[in-house]
């Protein structure tokens, strides 16, 4: 008799250890989806909802530069070298995603292999970083709701405007002709 309140607490304590293992497995499971590799068409997808965001705010150059003006207590054009996505995560969507039409989500990482930005107070530029803008943010954040995919990042991202120089999204078209051949065209 004396062993029978010691046998029931302990299969108290064995019940409750396996209901936390369960509860740490569903966990897992969903830190497994984030290390599910992205199909080709994801990342498609993910690249294209990343890039429609990010041009809103960033001029991407010719030459693999990248501009913009960040509005804070003044302005500071900033320039980087190569900023691109450097990585793609898929996310576990929870219970409270779906509830919130949340079908899927990833988040994409944005470096560079450089940046300066123009000192307000000695009008010349900052030296070369191998790091990114302070302010810009690093990572992007890409759900899908009622079918498309949308891009979002910190708030910070709202207080940059595309900055100068040629754009990728520019539309070049030809001079015209006017009964030349290609290329030339006549002096006013």
């Amino acid at each position: 008799m004396r062993f029978l309140p010691f046998i029931l607490l302990l299969s108290n304590v064995a019940s409750g250890q396996t209901n936390v293992s369960k509860m740490l497995e569903d966990g897992l499971k969903g830190a497994v989806a984030t290390l599910t590799p992205l199909s080709a068409a994801e990342k498609s997808e993910v690249l294209t909802a990343t890039a429609t965001l990010l041009v809103k705010h960033v001029t991407f150059r010719p030459d693999g530069t990248a501009s913009a003006t960040y509005y804070g207590k003044s302005q500071w054009p900033v320039e980087w070298l190569k900023l691109a996505v450097r990585s793609i995560t898929k996310q576990a969507v929870s219970d409270a995603d779906r509830l919130n039409g949340i079908t899927r989500s990833y988040l994409a990482s944005i470096s560079c292999d450089a940046s300066r930005y123009w000192k307000p107070d000695t009008t010349a530029w900052s030296d070369w970083r191998p790091t990114g803008f302070a302010y810009f943010p690093s990572v992007i954040t890409i759900e899908e709701k009622n079918g498309m995919l949308v891009a979002t990042a910190n708030d910070k991202l709202a207080k940059f405007s595309p900055g100068p120089g040629p754009s990728l999204m520019d539309k070049h078209t030809p001079p015209k002709s006017d009964g030349l051949p290609p290329g030339m065209t006549r002096m006013k």
